[in-house]
C-alpha cells in the first residue's frame, strides 16, 4: 500500500479515504480506550472493538465529527461492501503506523503471529 505523508488510502463504499495514524491519533486512541499502546496490540485485545477504535482514531483528522459509532458503521461497510475481512482490516492498520513513523514493519511482528494463530485454530478446530 502506497502512503504519502503518513496517508494510507482506505476504500469505503469503493471510495478512496485518507487514512493516517500519527502520535495524536494514537494518543487518542490511547485515552479512549484506557490502555497503553502496546496494550491496544496485544493479542487479547485484538477485537472489532480495537478495529473499531483504530478506524474512528485513523479517519477523525479528515472528519472532525466521527464518532465511535460512525466509524463502526465504515468498518461495517468496509466489510459488507468492499470484501474486507477481520484479517485484511489489520493491513492499513499496520501500514498507517508504518508510514506514521510510530512502528517498525519489524515491530508488528507480533500482530502478524496473530492472524496466523486465528488461521491455526480455526484449522484445528475443523479436525
Amino acid at each position: 500500500m502506497a502512503h504519502v505523508n503518513g496517508i494510507v488510502n482506505i476504500t469505503v463504499k469503493g471510495e478512496q479515504k485518507p487514512f493516517r495514524l500519527d502520535l495524536n491519533a494514537v494518543a487518542d486512541l490511547e485515552e479512549l480506550m484506557d490502555k497503553g499502546f502496546g496494550a491496544i496490540l496485544s493479542e487479547e485485545n485484538m477485537g472489532f472493538n480495537t478495529i473499531r477504535a483504530f478506524y474512528w482514531a485513523g479517519l477523525k483528522w479528515r472528519d472532525r465529527g466521527l464518532t465511535l459509532h460512525r466509524a463502526g458503521n465504515i468498518v461495517q461497510s468496509m466489510m459488507t461492501e468492499d470484501g474486507y475481512t477481520f484479517e485484511t482490516l489489520m493491513e492499513p492498520i499496520k501500514d498507517a503506523l508504518i508510514a506514521g513513523g510510530l512502528i517498525n514493519a519489524s515491530d508488528m511482528e507480533e500482530v502478524d503471529e496473530y492472524d496466523s494463530y486465528d488461521e491455526d485454530e480455526e484449522e484445528d478446530s475443523k479436525n
